[in-house]
């Protein structure tokens, strides 16, 4: 009896070290160059944020996903008073690093001084779902899904093995926990997944938008948006994007080049 739980244990930690092998290996991400944060890191302290900004978007460029690069990127655009691309950048620090409490607070501070788009409006179930792991990056997410459906299979194959009523109880028992675990997240996930496709976040970057009822500026414009206002985006029609805004308001139209999404992995707009 022993000798199998040793086993069945061996086992269990065998796969979930190649599972974190292999997480490691499939999900590449160029590394930063440390010399280029330096100097962008000196420029910023100098003053120069100009060129500061120029370094830090180098390296995003690069392909480089650090949110320290994001976050130092997001301060110096507020320091040159750009409220729409500080937010932007640090809501992309904020998604590499959720639990940042610096992140958080820099992000706390500038909002204060956005425009709230449409902010008495509820937040809808699907939104609530995917709000379950919003502590976790989405990696961190799937990598916790993949834990746990190793370590339901363990608790399954001991509890086969395992001769003693009680003993296979407990593993029944801890097995129903990890297995609706594995749901709760897994939905969230997917949640945030769909919702990442359908309507991805985006933040106003222009000084001020005035928002169109139709793709055109021809048409008729009922308000405007101010730099730093968090929207989402439902379609792009040419150089115009129709954002999602209660069925109510007539305009929904803004230009492109107003508005930039938080991933940065772009996600089509169609």
């Amino acid at each position: 009896m022993k000798r199998n739980g040793y086993s069945l244990l061996l086992i269990g930690l065998l796969l979930l070290a190649g599972l974190a092998l292999a997480i490691t290996v499939l999900n590449p991400n160029a590394e930063a160059d440390a010399a280029a944060v330096e100097a962008a890191n000196q420029l910023y302290m100098a003053g120069h944020y100009a060129e500061a900004a120029q370094l830090y978007e180098e390296q995003i460029a690069r392909g480089v996903q650090d949110s320290a690069v994001f976050y130092n990127l997001g301060n110096v655009y507020f320091q040159q008073g750009d409220l729409g691309r500080a937010v932007l950048n640090l809501e992309r620090a904020a998604q590499l690093n959720p639990r940042d409490g610096d992140i958080e607070a820099n992000l706390a501070l500038i909002r204060a001084q956005t425009t709230e788009l449409f902010a008495e409006e509820a937040a809808g179930p699907l939104v609530a779902v995917a709000q379950l792991s919003q502590q976790l990056t989405e990696n961190e997410t799937a990598v916790l899904l993949l834990g746990f459906w190793f370590l339901l299979g363990f608790l399954f194959l001991a509890r086969r093995q395992t001769k003693s009523d009680r003993a296979r109880k407990g593993l029944q028992y801890a097995a129903t926990l990890v297995l609706i675990l594995l749901l709760l997240f897994g939905v969230s996930l997917a949640s945030r997944t769909f919702l990442a496709q359908t309507l991805p976040s985006g933040i106003v970057v222009s000084p001020t938008v005035a928002v169109s009822s139709e793709p055109g500026a021809e048409f008729a414009t009922e308000y405007s948006l101010t730099s730093g206002t968090a929207v989402n985006l439902v379609e792009q029609q040419g150089n115009w994007i129709r954002l999602d805004v209660p069925t109510s308001v007539e305009a929904t139209w803004v230009p492109a080049e107003s508005v930039e999404t938080v991933a940065t992995v772009q996600t089509s707009v169609s």
